[in-house]
């Protein structure tokens, strides 16, 4: 097994650490960029997550790994419109891992998320909004018998609407994070 015991000393960051070396998509693991309503007022709040599916017997980790393996990132970016709040991190499971390695993170299925802000007041071209464009760049380290880093850019376009918002088909998976 591929352990990243030190990952805390070393100071490097996963591009650092693994650079070209990272899949751009694995088989271990499934992302998909969601949000909890299928559109957003001007001045609403909403939450924009990625939805991670995890092949059974694999593992990828949480904020603060535990003894070894790197934390799962994801980077925001949308128009200076859009605020950005911190990535929340649902409770981790703990794995006991060869040589009696502790480490923290997810299995199965689980949506890191973030929530965001639509402020149209900061449109620079003064035209109005009809959809916000969402981008999350996406980095994780999966294990299991090895570990495999991943790696990848999602993006998704959120309708504006002066209606107020419905759920979208992926509200469920934000009903634990509230």
């Amino acid at each position: 097994m591929l352990l990243l015991a030190g990952n805390a000393s070393t100071g490097l960051t996963f591009d650092e650490w693994y650079g070209e070396r990272a899949e751009m998509i694995s088989d271990q693991v499934k992302t998909e960029l969601i949000t909890e309503h299928a559109s957003i007022q001007p001045g609403g709040k909403t939450r924009v997550g990625v939805h991670f599916e995890i092949e059974e017997g694999w593992h990828i980790y949480a904020k603060e790994p535990g003894d070894a393996g790197l934390p799962t990132k994801i980077t925001w970016s949308g128009p200076a419109a859009v605020s950005f709040g911190p990535l929340e991190y649902p409770s981790p499971q703990q794995f006991i891992d060869p040589g009696d390695i502790r480490t923290n993170g997810y299995s199965g299925s689980v949506v890191l998320y973030s929530a965001i802000t639509f402020n149209p007041l900061r449109r620079t071209d003064g035209g109005p909004y009809e959809d916000l464009p969402l981008r999350a760049r996406v980095q994780w380290l999966a294990c299991k018998d090895v570990c495999i880093p991943g790696k990848t850019e999602l993006e998704l376009s959120l309708p504006v609407s002066a209606n107020p918002p419905v759920h979208s088909t992926h509200a469920e998976f934000f009903d634990h994070t509230s």
